[in-house]
């Protein structure tokens, strides 16, 4: 489990126990930062969203055409040691 992942039932921003799920489908599509739509699919997001603080994290159900997608389309970010 990676440190803040809402999907436990704890807030990463807070530390508060109440996170919620529902479901965010998405409008526009899955684009890069200041572009135009990329894609017509509008994927469905499971939304995480802590009612004590507002913060919420989505995640998506990859497929193989999604993955690719993400891959080839999108800007990747390495990993870094801390966020400071």
């Amino acid at each position: 489990m990676a440190n803040g992942d809402m999907r436990y039932g704890r807030c990463g921003a807070c530390g508060g126990g109440e996170v919620y799920r529902g479901e965010y489908v998405a409008q526009a599509g899955l684009r890069r930062s200041g572009t135009s739509k990329l894609g017509a699919k509008q994927p469905v997001f499971d939304a995480y969203v802590c009612a004590a603080c507002g913060n919420t994290q989505l995640h998506v159900q990859l497929d193989a055409k999604m993955s690719s997608h993400i891959r080839h389309q999108l800007d990747w970010i390495p990993p870094q040691q801390s966020m400071g």
